[in-house]
């Protein structure tokens, strides 16, 4: 389990968090632990690279596992998470520098102003259900 100031977290992990940002930064119109749960199991595809994660939404998780849940990533810099619920897509970007990662949050969010994009609080906990 990661801790905070760990070099590595496991992907899945990196996720619970992105998403436990995202319901901070949005309407809170469900609870928290069913936004985690339900934005897990609707994961259809996941790419998994060093320093990016691109997910699509789908029926999600029904009889199989996501290849590269465990698989470790950095936990230095900032993660940036993006979303645009209307595409059924997120996108999980790690950035050196966490003022130029705030930076790009701002640009994205004046481009397309129905998405979500926050730095992930790597310091956000949740069991994983």
């Amino acid at each position: 389990m990661y801790q905070l100031g760990d070099s590595k977290l496991e992907v899945r992990e990196l996720l619970v968090k992105a998403f436990a940002s995202a319901w901070e930064g949005g309407d809170q119109t469900v609870d928290r632990d069913t936004y985690i749960n339900s934005s897990i199991h609707v994961i259809d595809s996941l790419q998994v690279g060093p320093e990016m994660i691109y997910g699509e939404e789908g029926q999600g998780l029904l009889d199989s596992e996501l290849d590269h849940l465990p698989d470790l990533l950095r936990a230095d810099g900032a993660w940036v998470y993006y979303e645009v619920p209307a595409e059924n897509f997120f996108i999980l970007t790690w950035m050196a520098d966490p003022e130029k990662a705030q930076e790009k949050i701002e640009v994205l969010r004046k481009e397309e102003p129905d998405c979500v994009a926050c730095v992930v609080d790597l310091a956000q906990q949740w069991q994983i259900q």
